[in-house]
């Protein structure tokens, strides 16, 4: 058997089974009553508590004992008898939360990094932020607390900013969004005392240039609509005529018949968004009607979720199945396929599709914008290619208006035309 922390004694009943306990002061005229172990020595919880009973402290009131559990600074914190109401459970589950205050009143008072998260956390500049966007933030707030809880934010340097984002280089994606989050807490605790200037700016931004996903042509359409499996397809056109991300379109709820848009809240903004309903995507829609109120649905008439959709979009595009092996899909949908990852088209790709429509038929930024719950920068750097070709066609359409002079000013009034 291995050896037990101080204090911490065993001894088995009847049956054999051992029964483990603090007994601090065992046998002498100033021992404590036994704090009961419920905890089997093979996990990591006994340890822990046995770490936490040498924190414990009993003084005794009367023909009664008072327990407390020491916490920085000799901060007490009143605990149950520990076989009292609720037995040991309740006394373990008072220790934690007592080590969770005091942890808790320590970071306020030093000013560290878990003190600024829990306050950053529970502040409406967090909870206000759309759940995707929560989501984003949780994972780099989660390596901030493990990385640098405990310690004091004003001593936080720009050199240490700086290592954490280069030790996140190799995906430059991670590593510009850490920063921008860790940039966003320090801005926060800057006026709440936690430091004195944001030490995150002086650091060197990331360079990292995201290219906007392909728009599909009309050679991609046609491939996925004759060899995707049939329940890919309405999302493709919801998409396509919506403009709206993956995350939005496929638990989207079948509009009423007769009305005019779609209208749903973004996931990743919050914001609400209405789509009018284009008259083809109508179409669609009244072809493919069935009594649910879910639109997308699979095959056997159950609604989509985004993360099965995801998975039987990339399967029929990869020809692969669950365990990995390729499928019975004929020579002609694996060659379509392959041709379409090749081309780089992704459902995100319509997104672009649907925000090129819309600016080739003279649609404003501001008003692409609003259809597409898209920012109009985001959407500037979605048109590069559109706004290439418009500004091609009105130069050329200047130049033939102007023609006639331009042409004797290059080749003289008198020249013949070839």
């Amino acid at each position: 058997m291995v050896d037990l922390p101080r204090h911490v004694r065993g001894r088995p009943n009847p049956s054999g089974r051992m029964y483990f306990s603090f007994e601090k002061g065992r046998g002498t005229p100033t021992a404590w009553p036994p704090v009961p172990l419920p905890f089997d020595p093979q996990g990591d919880e006994f340890w822990r508590r046995c770490q936490q009973c040498q924190a414990l402290h009993a003084e005794r009131d009367g023909e009664d004992w008072a327990w407390f559990w020491l916490g920085q600074g000799e901060r007490r914190h009143l605990l149950p008898q520990p076989r009292g109401e609720g037995g040991p459970q309740a006394f373990w589950s008072a220790v934690d939360q007592a080590e969770k205050s005091d942890r808790t009143a320590d970071g306020k008072a030093r000013r560290t990094f878990g003190a600024l998260i829990d306050l950053y956390t529970a502040h409406p500049a967090y909870s206000n932020l759309a759940d995707l966007t929560k989501r984003d933030y949780d994972r780099h707030l989660r390596a901030i607390r493990q990385d640098w809880a405990d310690r004091p934010v004003a001593e936080f340097t720009a050199v240490d900013a700086q290592e954490a984002i280069d030790a996140r280089s190799g995906t430059p994606a991670v590593a510009r969004y850490f920063r921008s989050v860790l940039s966003k807490l320090l801005a926060f605790g800057v006026p709440r005392g936690f430091c004195a200037t944001n030490v995150v700016r002086t650091t060197e931004k990331v360079e990292h240039e995201v290219e906007p996903h392909v728009p599909w042509t009309d050679w991609a359409f046609e491939a996925f609509f004759e060899h995707a499996r049939p329940g890919l397809h309405l999302p493709v056109y919801s998409a396509l005529y919506t403009g709206q991300r993956s995350v939005d379109v496929i638990p989207m709820a079948r509009p009423a018949k007769g009305a005019n848009a779609v209208e749903l809240v973004a996931r990743k903004t919050g914001a609400a968004v209405y789509v009018p309903i284009h008259s083809e995507y109508r179409e669609i829609l009244e072809r493919t009607h069935i009594d649910h109120a879910a639109l997308h649905l699979r095959e056997d008439g159950e609604p989509w979720t985004l993360a099965a959709y995801r998975t039987a979009w990339q399967r029929d595009l990869t020809s692969v199945n669950a365990k990995g092996q390729p499928t019975s899909a004929s020579p002609a949908k694996k060659a379509a396929m392959a041709r379409l990852r090749e081309g780089g088209f992704v459902f995100h790709g319509l997104r672009k599709n649907a925000v090129n429509m819309l600016l080739e038929a003279g649609n404003t930024e501001a008003e692409v914008s609003a259809i597409v719950e898209m920012s109009e920068q985001m959407v500037r750097h979605y048109s590069r290619d559109v706004n290439k070709r418009r500004l091609a066609v009105n130069g050329m359409k200047k130049l033939e208006e102007a023609w006639a002079q331009t042409r004797a000013n290059l080749f003289g009034p008198g020249s013949a035309r070839h």
